[in-house]
């Protein structure tokens, strides 16, 4: 997904922008890689994973649940 976020990127837009206009999307950029890079164990893994706390796992769902209300809610939409 941060992928595909990252290739489309340029055509998206969030209700705040920001300062610059750039920051609103620069901020989902970062949850979504925050997530990818931050969360290890999340669909299993070839090599073994660390043990991750209770703490980590608390605010792993509630960035990818904010995530997926940006982009179901139409909060993150095509320019």
């Amino acid at each position: 997904m941060l992928g595909e976020f990252r290739q489309v990127r340029a055509k998206l837009s969030v209700p705040i922008a920001g300062k610059s206009g750039a920051e609103g999307l620069a901020v989902v950029e970062s949850m979504m890689d925050l997530l990818w890079t931050g969360q290890t164990s999340r669909h299993g893994n070839l090599q073994e994973t660390r043990e991750e706390t209770v703490q980590e796992a608390v605010m792993v769902v509630h960035l990818a649940a904010s995530l997926v209300q940006f982009f179901v809610s139409g909060a993150v939409q095509r320019s």
